[in-house]
């Protein structure tokens, strides 16, 4: 039986200032679709959403770019699988 799920994701590339370092760097900042219409529900952007993630990990937003859409599906069981914890509890 196969338990898959599938993911609709929007990778935005990013310039951002890293904290740590102090330089300037290209990253890619992956959201789930939903957790953008989430964002929206409360009265935030995308643009605010990604801020904020970026600023958790140490990072200032510069300029957030076109998101890239990809749907991904992901194979529950073989997921688990590959976890290492297949054997129960």
């Amino acid at each position: 039986m196969k338990n898959e799920i599938i993911l609709n994701l929007r990778a935005f590339p990013v310039t951002a200032h890293d904290h740590r370092t102090g330089q300037e760097a290209q990253i890619i900042v992956t959201v789930a679709k939903n957790q953008l219409q989430a964002a929206q529900v409360v009265g935030q952007s995308s643009k605010e959403l990604i801020e904020r993630l970026c600023d958790r990990q140490g990072y200032s937003v510069l300029e957030i770019g076109k998101p890239i859409k990809r749907a991904v599906t992901v194979d529950l069981l073989a997921l688990f699988m590959q976890s290492g914890e297949a054997g129960g509890e």
